[in-house]
């Protein structure tokens, strides 16, 4: 394993255990949004914090209800994180075409749209 591997393998070890330790309700650990203290609305990223806890735990439905987005972008992440440390070549270019850019930006503000409205 080369030194960036392990950095990278530390990092996101780290991250996941600080998550899981440290609930995002009960404590001020994490990221204020600025959309929401702003305007009120949330953006697609609220409550992710506080569902990554949730699903770290297995409470896969509590997490769903605090933001249906977490399964998707842990699924990217794990997949981009298993490249990187797998391969030579990341085979992950595909995230970098334009149909892929514009159908995560619909879905991003459609999901943001959608969960102030309901």
């Amino acid at each position: 394993m080369s030194i960036k591997n392990g950095l990278i393998a530390f990092v996101a070890s780290a991250l996941i255990l600080v998550y899981y330790v440290i609930d995002p309700t009960i404590s001020n650990f994490g990221l204020p949004c600025l959309l929401k203290a702003a305007t009120g609305w949330d953006c697609w990223g609220c409550g992710g914090q506080r569902a990554f806890h949730q699903l770290l735990h297995g409470n896969f439905r509590q997490a769903l209800h605090l933001n249906a987005l977490v399964f998707p972008v842990v699924l990217l992440f794990g997949y981009i994180l298993f490249s990187e440390l797998s391969q030579q070549q990341p085979s992950y270019q595909w995230l970098r075409r334009n149909d892929v850019r514009i159908s995560t930006a619909i879905i991003v503000l459609s999901f943001t749209i959608f969960r102030n409205i309901v």
